[in-house]
């Protein structure tokens, strides 16, 4: 094999790692400001600071380095903020990727809803600006049950379930504040949401990857949340306790949808529920792996690394790895804030069985209350002769977790 470099726009340990399987020397472009964790550094063999969401400096950042190194092998990304820009660089040097339209459409929910309006997966919606969405919320009777969410969103950040009329003009006030202090989740004024009907039914992941429009999913990730109104997720568990019957769904489900974004290529990751009456109905999708550790626990549990399989689906050779997973399930369960103030400690109780330990917060940190996935604390996870049973061994350990919490 011979030795070439690819470029990885963000700092993502995995994917530093899988491009080194490989046999090819990772170059990382990291924003300004960003930390860039040991796992990364001890792979990459250069990293360039650049604004990884501005696609004219990172055009440039390549342009040298092409003009230093030789053509990069790929240029990949793992990170959510830089998947267009990403999709744009390669295609513009003539490297397998997803398409620049494919990567803006997985992160347009309302583009994404438009292309699945005539499948089964897909509620009524409405998308517009904060009034244009309380309109057609309006259209239909009070007491009908709605997600509103920030049409770009992400993280569960900003996502309100309305249950009546009176609960829509409570979430027109908050976003009317936040646009008015520049606080939402686009630029004050221009700010784009998404409304559509609730669907019911517990909620899952499907972890994929794609080369050459053919897609192969890894596994399917079984999900914890809080609940209306937020739905901030609290725990997952791979692989998802599911009759067969029930996983193929899902899994037609994802295959639909990676083909009418026209995703050919890579990583995705897929979040849907299973309604009792309707079957799987899309909630989003994305050019990347998962978020909250599920690739370790897909990895664990299966043995399959999706970073890994994801470039060896863009180089168009074998994975790299064989399939060795260290138990039949794995399972994170995440440490929640029990009140908004600053932390003053952290107590655990000592527990052989959970795998590895985190947090996000130290004694003297901040703390506020569940509004986002931003605001858990740290997390566990666990193994298990089953995804249950690991589950419930993460979720034991984070029950027992004590923060002290001094009041702001």
């Amino acid at each position: 094999m011979t030795t070439t470099w690819m470029c990885l726009l963000g700092p993502s340990p995995g994917g530093a790692r899988a491009i080194t399987l490989h046999g090819h020397r990772p170059v990382v472009l990291v924003s300004p400001g960003t930390a860039v964790p040991r796992e990364v550094t001890a792979h990459a063999e250069r990293v360039v600071f650049c604004p990884i969401t501005d696609h004219d400096a990172v055009r440039e950042a390549v342009g040298r380095l092409v003009a230093e190194l030789g053509p990069p092998r790929l240029v990949l990304s793992f990170t959510e903020y830089a998947q267009e820009v990403c999709a744009r660089v390669a295609t513009g040097l003539g490297l397998p990727s997803v398409s620049p339209a494919a990567a803006a459409r997985a992160r347009d929910k309302a583009a994404m809803r438009r292309l699945l309006a005539d499948t089964p997966y897909a509620w009524r919606y409405a998308a517009g600006t904060a009034d244009e969405v309380a309109a057609a919320v309006r259209e239909e009777p009070d007491g009908v049950r709605w997600i509103v969410k920030p049409a770009d969103g992400a993280g569960s950040a900003g996502v309100s379930a309305l249950r009546s009329y009176a609960e829509l003009a409570r979430w027109q006030a908050r976003v009317a504040a936040a646009e008015a202090h520049g606080t939402a989740s686009a630029e004050a004024g221009a700010a784009r949401y998404i409304a559509e009907h609730a669907a019911e039914g517990p909620e899952f992941s499907v972890e994929a990857v794609s080369a050459a429009g053919r897609h192969t999913v890894l596994a399917i990730t079984a999900k914890q949340t809080t609940g209306s109104p937020g739905f901030v997720e609290t725990g997952h568990m791979v692989p998802a306790p599911l009759a067969e019957s029930d996983a193929e769904q899902l899994r037609e489900a994802v295959r639909c949808v990676l083909d009418r974004l026209e995703i050919g290529y890579g990583a995705s990751h897929t979040e849907l529920r299973l309604d009792p009456v309707h079957g799987p109905v899309v909630i989003e999708t994305h050019t990347r792996v998962g978020g909250d550790c599920i690739p370790e626990l897909v990895e664990l549990a299966t043995g399959q690394d999706q970073y890994e399989r994801a470039v060896a689906a863009l180089l168009g050779t074998d994975p790299a790895l064989p399939a060795a997973p260290a138990a039949p399930g794995a399972a994170i369960s995440f440490v929640l804030p029990p009140a908004s103030g600053t932390l003053t400690s952290i107590a655990l109780t000592p527990a052989n069985d959970i795998l590895r330990w985190d947090f996000d917060r130290k004694p003297g940190d901040g703390i506020s209350g569940l509004n986002s996935s931003e605001d858990r604390v740290g997390y566990a996870i666990a193994l298990g002769g089953t995804a249950v049973e690991a589950r419930e061994r993460a979720t034991k350990a984070t029950a027992s977790v004590c923060l002290q919490i001094t009041a702001p």
